[in-house]
């Protein structure tokens, strides 16, 4: 039910040293030569990753991956990243890309899955029924904290014989069971959305169990959405919440998107200097830690590149420091994304009808 990034948050990704693998790929069909064809399309990307200069040891745990796990039911899309040792990154997408993506680069190729992604709205979700709840939440940095909460009455179940209820007591402590248990869960979830600071609480599962949870749950600032689908069930409706998620957290990432293009456009040529436009500022302002928040259109900013070191630019303690690594000519699309990740800023891929000169600028934290 958890959205699957090997435990790695993206902010985490981008600062680990590279080189690094970057996979866009098309998740195959679920058909009766789906083996057959997947075995095919990993040869075909194995060779493209070779002549990118990925090591054997990247070919081997990305070819592990793909070919590990079950072919997927429709076609989805699916991001790869790795480093020289493991798969950093194994994440479905909601349509596959067009065209498919492989790069082997001194950074990881980010901006693709902060744009399927709509950026990382912190969020938690909870399947309930009267026993309990299975539950997650991701925080703005992606981090994915899961937990399972049972309820500690028996039975919950209202008893019934003959048509009607056997025996009044009983049917009042199956109530008092399900409202306990209820309370539980809202308690839990409440704590945890509090801690990851949600902005949207999904709730799912059993309709009486998850209004139930709705009507407990404590102030949180959340917008709180009860879902018909998902179960505790094994498999049960997971791709239909998988599906409802993504649209809700999608819809609370244009607000923020049209909330920043809006902050830009106030901001910029105003005499406070507080947004910057073009690929030179832009870079100066990152590397100062000075970016608030990157505004980016990869159309707009295309294949142009930067030269720079990649350590300062994933590591702010190494600017200015000796190293053996010198400029490189990077990808403005994978540098910049990093740059403003693992200094605290916000990527807000924005359209190109709002894009800032040359496809980015940003937001600055002071003149």
């Amino acid at each position: 039910m958890a959205p699957a990034v090997n435990g790695m948050s993206i902010r985490e990704v981008a600062q680990r040293p590279g080189p690094f693998a970057s996979l866009y790929i098309d998740a195959e069909h679920d058909t009766e030569d789906a083996e057959q064809q997947r075995a095919l399309r990993w040869r075909a990307l194995a060779e493209r990753l070779a002549a990118a200069g990925a090591s054997e040891r990247m070919i081997t745990v990305l070819g592990a991956s793909v070919m590990g796990d079950p072919p997927e039911p429709g076609r989805t899309g699916r991001v790869l990243i790795a480093d020289a040792e493991s798969v950093l990154v194994d994440r479905r997408l909601p349509s596959p890309p067009q065209p498919e993506i492989v790069r082997v680069s001194p950074l990881p190729y980010l901006l693709p899955l902060l744009e399927q992604g709509a950026g990382e709205v912190p969020h938690a979700v909870a399947v309930v029924d009267s026993v309990g709840s299975d539950m997650y939440g991701v925080d703005e940095h992606g981090t994915v904290v899961g937990e399972s909460v049972e309820g500690t009455g028996h039975p919950v179940h209202k008893v019934r014989h003959g048509g009607g209820w056997s025996h009044g007591s009983m049917r009042r402590r199956a109530e008092e069971v399900v409202r306990r248990n209820a309370d539980e869960v809202a308690a839990e979830l409440t704590r945890l959305a509090r801690s990851i600071r949600a902005e949207v609480i999904v709730l799912a599962g059993e309709v009486g169990a998850r209004s139930a949870v709705h009507r407990a749950l404590g102030s949180t600032g959340a917008r709180v959405v009860e879902v018909e689908s998902g179960s505790r069930a094994a498999g049960s409706g997971e791709r239909e919440l998988d599906d409802a998620v993504r649209e809700l957290l999608t819809e609370r990432a244009e607000e923020h998107r049209a909330a920043a293009v809006a902050r830009f456009d106030k901001a910029y040529g105003r005499d406070e200097g507080l947004a910057v436009t073009g690929l030179s500022a832009t870079v100066s302002a990152l590397l100062a830690s000075n970016a608030e928040n990157l505004l980016i259109n990869s159309a707009a900013l295309g294949d142009r590149t930067v030269r720079l070191n990649p350590e300062p630019v994933r590591d702010p303690d190494a600017l200015g420091a000796p190293s053996a690594v010198t400029d490189t000519t990077c990808r403005a699309d994978e540098a910049l994304p990093v740059a403003a990740l693992v200094r605290g800023g916000t990527v807000t891929p924005v359209g190109a009808e709002t894009a800032p000169s040359e496809g980015v600028g940003a937001l600055l934290r002071y003149a």
